[in-house]
């Protein structure tokens, strides 16, 4: 896409000055910049169709559940009647357009699922009151409505966030980014876009004010000078800045507004909420609003109440699966299938954490034995309590358990019971919240653990105990509804491809 004018750009930024980027464009001419006015177009189209097409394969999915669970196998209806309703399917990507999720940049992922939530049941609302209008009430189910809208509140979602997974690596997927900032302030700004793959900022170089750094390289990234650079990376096809807050804001921001379409300013709100955060406008003076959701009682009783109808449903049907594997363990190492472990949870309370075993009964020796006589297997639990090959491990059987978190299916019953919740911070053995500060543990124990927690799903087994606070103290100052259900989908796609299971 645009990154074909930017290869001029850091080509010439990295062999002499980024000063040479206006000339190599200009040279270029007319003609130039109709070939790239092309190709935008094309993979703009390209971006269209990938998400559209990702959309309305996840509804008609979820319409073709409903047929068969209930349309055809309850009330025998023919496929025929419902055939008609195919057309419609287009109000969905309608909603979708006028939401702003094609293609969705800069949204992050809570705010995408929100937005496809509220979207996809004004959808449904709309034929609904098609149906209506046009008398055909009594020929289609409102029960195949209800379970297909169900259906599509998770379809959609998952689809996209796997369709974003699968094109975020890809040169001419995202919107062309740069970063105004210094050293320090761009290397967390890569360090923490890279991991959002759903924000759709493809970072493809640095401003600095600092500009003996011009033409280096930092992070992989080029270094492509200061604000005299904003008008050729605009023409270069470079449409978002993301620049940090400083003393020099005003000036600064207005460099970069009269080039670059969006300029999005960074501010470190360090232990703020910044989910829910509002701007506000006092009488011209700029405002923002930060809410804790959690510290809200009806937003504590509405997840409680979730937790306590989705465990229940899925412990249920998941009884099955429980009862096969508890057959399996006991075939591969005799002994008891479960396994139940104190840990911490709501108000520092201590109460018994159940898995189905996926180690040896003499777990802690071997490991003990393991530790004693290799320093790098020594090294790598120290950094992150965990080991990638655990000698602990049942072969096979309890690797599988594990790789698919099939072991934490118990714990739904800790669910049910009000000792943990579907989403928080895990339940964490004593030794490695031992590893803590007492201000982070304290804070921990101001929500109940959870059977997913966001650290696992976003770095799994990548990342040691620094990132793990991260993840754990944002999750708890950003809560929503809307997060929980993201970090489900993100559960759900962390098992299936069973990357990196601890």
């Amino acid at each position: 896409m645009q990154n074909l004018p930017l290869q001029d750009v850091t080509a010439q930024s990295s062999h002499s000055h980024a000063a040479a980027a206006p000339r190599a464009i200009e040279r270029r001419g007319v003609s130039y910049l109709a070939k790239w006015w092309k190709r935008a177009l094309r993979v703009k189209l390209a971006r269209l169709g990938l998400l559209i097409t990702s959309d309305l394969l996840a509804l008609f999915t979820s319409w073709l559940f409903a047929y068969l669970v209930w349309s055809d196998m309850v009330l025998g209806q023919p496929a025929q009647v419902y055939s008609r309703l195919l057309p419609l399917l287009l109000i969905f990507p309608l909603a979708y357009a006028v939401s702003g999720l094609y293609p969705g940049f800069g949204l992050g992922a809570v705010e995408t699922i929100r937005r496809i939530s509220f979207s996809t049941m004004f959808a449904f609302l709309a034929m609904a009151a098609c149906s209506f209008v046009f008398k055909a009430g009594a020929v289609y189910s409102r029960m195949a409505f209800a379970i297909a809208w169900a259906t599509s509140l998770v379809a959609v979602p998952l689809l996209r966030f796997t369709l974003l997974s699968a094109v975020s690596g890809l040169s001419w997927w995202g919107e062309p980014t740069v970063i105004f900032g210094t050293v320090r302030q761009a290397r967390l700004t890569v360090k923490l876009t890279s991991r959002a793959f759903s924000l759709g900022y493809r970072i493809v170089g640095i401003l600095t004010p600092d500009l003996s750094l011009a033409g280096s390289r930092l992070d992989d990234l080029p270094v492509l000078g200061g604000l005299e650079q904003a008008e050729a990376l605009a023409r270069a096809g470079i449409s978002t800045v993301l620049v940090w807050n400083s003393v020099r804001l005003t000036r600064i921001k207005a460099r970069l507004q009269d080039h670059f379409r969006h300029v999005v300013l960074i501010h470190d709100a360090e232990e703020l909420p910044t989910e829910y955060a509002c701007v506000r406008n006092l009488g011209g003076l700029l405002a923002i609003e930060f809410t804790s959701q959690l510290l809200q009682p009806k937003n504590q009783a509405i997840k409680r109440s979730l937790d306590v109808i989705v465990a229940s449903l899925v412990l249920v049907a998941a009884a099955p699966i429980i009862g096969l594997c508890i057959v399996l363990i006991k075939i591969i190492s005799p002994g008891s299938a479960f396994f139940a472990q104190e840990r911490e949870g709501l108000g520092g309370e201590r109460f018994k954490v159940w898995k189905l075993r996926t180690m040896y009964p003499n777990a802690e020796a071997l490991l003990a034995e393991r530790l004693a006589s290799d320093d790098e297997l020594r090294r790598e639990w120290h950094r992150n309590m965990k080991l990638v090959r655990d000698p602990r491990i049942i072969p096979v059987v309890g690797t599988l358990l594990r790789r698919l978190s099939i072991d934490e299916l118990p714990q739904l019953w800790n669910v049910i019971r009000g000792q943990m919740s579907l989403v928080g911070p895990r339940p964490l053995p004593e030794y490695h919240l031992s590893r803590f500060s007492s201000d982070f543990r304290a804070f921990r124990a101001t929500v109940r653990p959870g059977l997913s927690g966001m650290w696992q799903v976003m770095i799994r087994n990548g990342g040691g105990l620094e990132e793990q606070e991260l993840f754990d103290l944002f999750y708890i100052r950003n809560w929503s509804l809307w997060l929980d259900f993201y970090i489900m989908v993100r559960t759900v796609l962390a098992t299936l491809s069973a990357k990196g299971a601890r």
